[in-house]
């Protein structure tokens, strides 16, 4: 069950320009205490998975840029957060209607 303390919070699934494009996932720490991301990762649909590292501060947000490998579809996907024990921390999915629009961020 995850416990919201890093979030997704918002993810730019279908950039402006040809594919692949810069995909980003925008995660929140809503937590008062700063959080070490070494070792935590966020998993595509297909489960291809980019690894993070730093931490991130209290109330903070962070925008991971993900690399050609992890890609998140135009055609709807999820997105999983997963910490350094590879346990889910948080999930969210966005439709294909979603991520039609070019370059709108999809805000969970």
């Amino acid at each position: 069950e995850p416990d919201h303390t890093i979030r997704i919070v918002a993810a730019l699934v279908n950039p402006i320009g040809p594919a692949p494009e810069h995909e980003t996932v925008s995660i929140l720490n809503a937590s008062p205490g700063a959080i070490d991301l070494t070792g935590w990762q966020i998993a595509d649909k297909l489960k291809n998975k980019h690894t993070l590292s730093g931490t991130i501060t209290a109330g903070a947000a962070l925008v991971v840029s993900l690399p050609p490998t992890v890609q998140l579809g135009n055609k709807g996907g999820i997105i999983t957060l997963l910490d350094r024990k590879g346990l889910k921390v948080d999930g969210v999915s966005y439709t294909e209607q979603q991520a039609r629009k070019e370059g709108w961020t999809v805000v969970f």
